[in-house]
């Protein structure tokens, strides 16, 4: 099962997921592959546009018809910075191996 990020703004939680189902949408919506999607990321190479509607998909788990109106709103309330880094981190929750499927350690 994948974990979900909770971006907190003052009493307000924005809980941000990346399942399979999102991270189909972001392959569709971006027109690009979700390695591609991850190494632009990581290369801090996405621009507001890009960076507005992978925050979005994150949230539709949470609330499956959010508008990318609604993700502008968050992003104003907690700044780019801050939304950057809470998406980095939900997708770091979404590409790690489940829980009790690790590595055997001798």
């Amino acid at each position: 099962m994948i974990a979900q990020y909770d971006l907190k703004v003052g009493d307000k939680i924005y809980p941000l997921k990346y399942n399979n189902k999102a991270l189909r949408t972001l392959e569709k919506q971006l027109g690009m592959p979700i390695t591609k999607i991850g190494r632009k990321m990581q290369e801090e190479e996405f621009g507001v546009n890009e960076l507005t509607e992978i925050l979005r998909v994150g949230l539709i788990h949470w609330k499956p018809d959010v508008t990318i109106d609604e993700a502008d709103e968050i992003i104003d309330e907690v700044g780019l910075q801050k939304a950057s880094e809470a998406i980095g981190k939900a997708f770091e929750l979404a590409f790690a191996p489940p829980k009790g499927t690790g590595e055997q350690k001798n």
